[in-house]
């Protein structure tokens, strides 16, 4: 018959209680966070949405670190409901809709028309050219300076 001491129960155990504790706190304290800029001709850019999209590892089930900028063009990132973003390498896409007036004589009957201010130059993460790279701890990113 094998006998386990207390002793090695209550290491055993805490030993196991550290590694959950481990995991479930792994995932809050993984986002650092992260503050941006972006203007368009010198100027702030308001109402832009901001994407990072991982550039290593990315699957559509991970939700990429957004932002939506102030009337001063700052933004701070949030990856899901929580404050920041992992640390690692991102290729950024910003896009900034506005609204299409109805053409002469048209009437809306929807929601109206939007168009990307931007005409999609920064929408794509394929052609986009911004890349960050999201560091651990605190990040005040240079701004975007969109032409």
């Amino acid at each position: 018959m094998h006998h386990i001491s207390f002793r090695a129960l209550v290491g055993c155990s805490l030993v196991f209680l550290m590694s959950l504790l481990g995991l479930s706190c792994s995932s809050s304290s993984s986002l650092h966070p992260v503050r941006g800029k972006v203007l368009h001709n010198g100027q702030p850019l308001a109402k832009a949405m901001v994407t990072f999209h991982p550039k290593q590892g990315a699957d559509l089930q991970t939700l990429p670190p957004t932002g939506l900028t102030n009337d001063d063009g700052t933004f701070t990132l949030s990856t899901g409901d929580k404050a920041g973003a992992p640390a690692g390498e991102y290729i950024v896409t910003i896009i900034c809709s506005e609204e299409v007036a109805p053409k002469k004589g048209e009437i809306s009957t929807g929601p109206p028309e939007t168009q990307d201010k931007l005409n999609g130059v920064y929408a794509n993460r394929d052609s986009s050219k911004i890349v960050v790279t999201v560091k651990p701890g605190d990040n005040q990113l240079e701004p975007f300076d969109l032409k």
